[in-house]
């Protein structure tokens, strides 16, 4: 007696379980995806073939359909601006008791991703997109990308973000909703070279703040014959002109800067 009693006490919680699950599903679907500008709806009245309509929604918020007018669309999902057409056709009585299906055909809301990512190009946002989330789209941020610069549509810049924190989620720039014509460009990571007297010569990324100490030690160190007294830097100036510097080991290292490790002398 008691196990069935449990039985039953396990079929009525797994059938609630199931009941809300399917509820919420139903309520997820009927929110829907919010009307934007420049969304293209096709709008269909049953049984009234003659009033099938595809418009966009303009950049004032509104359609037009045929017997109501205008209609203010933005901000409404689809089933509510189903609804609201029909409230319109039934209170003109145009058509009795309506039934109106409402469907996005073409998404007005897009962004552009350029630089050093996996795929650029112009990427429709069919619901609400976050900066990581998009570069996620566009293929990730290949090894050499660097600082994330988005920009509005009208040109304003709405932050420059570090890479690294965008991609795992953290800070601000991973927060960020991405608008309609919004410009994302991941920039090139800077590098700096070392030359001279050091294990490994080459070209390295400038990921973080370096000194000209920390340079070298990520180039191997200095050579047996190299000197840390007699170090240069090759830094291009304002003009566009290579100038070349002494350095000494606590100087900042900037982006585009070669080091030069000149043989110590005996």
């Amino acid at each position: 007696m008691l196990t069935t009693m449990r039985m039953v006490r396990f079929w009525a919680i797994w059938l609630c379980v199931l009941a809300i699950g399917v509820a919420a599903g139903i309520a997820a679907r009927a929110a829907g995806r919010v009307l934007v500008p420049l969304d293209v709806v096709s709008i269909k009245v049953v049984n009234q073939p003659d009033m099938d309509t595809t418009t966009r929604v303009e950049t004032d918020g509104t359609i037009s359909f045929p017997y109501v007018g205008r209609i203010k669309a933005v901000g409404l999902t689809e089933d509510e601006l189903a609804q609201a057409i029909e409230k319109r056709l039934a209170s003109r009585q145009i058509v009795t008791e309506p039934h109106v299906l409402v469907e996005i055909t073409t998404f007005g809301t897009q962004a552009s991703v350029q630089g050093q990512v996996g795929t650029p190009g112009v990427y429709t946002l069919d619901r609400p997109t976050t900066l990581t989330q998009l570069l996620s789209r566009a293929g990730g941020v290949k090894d050499s990308g660097g600082p994330i610069t988005v920009r509005r549509a009208g040109g304003a810049i709405v932050g420059r973000f570090e890479t690294k924190d965008v991609v795992n989620g953290l800070g601000p720039g991973a927060r960020l909703v991405i608008q309609n014509n919004d410009e994302i460009y991941v920039d090139l990571v800077p590098f700096f070279y070392i030359y001279g007297y050091v294990n490994k010569t080459g070209e390295y990324p400038l990921l973080r703040p370096l000194t000209v100490q920390q340079a070298i030690s990520i180039g191997g160190g200095l050579a047996l014959l190299g000197s840390e007294w007699r170090i240069r830097i090759k830094r291009k100036a304002a003009n566009g002109q290579t100038e070349e510097l002494p350095a000494s080991l606590d100087d900042q290292v900037q982006p585009g800067d070669t080091i030069v490790v000149n043989e110590r002398i005996f």
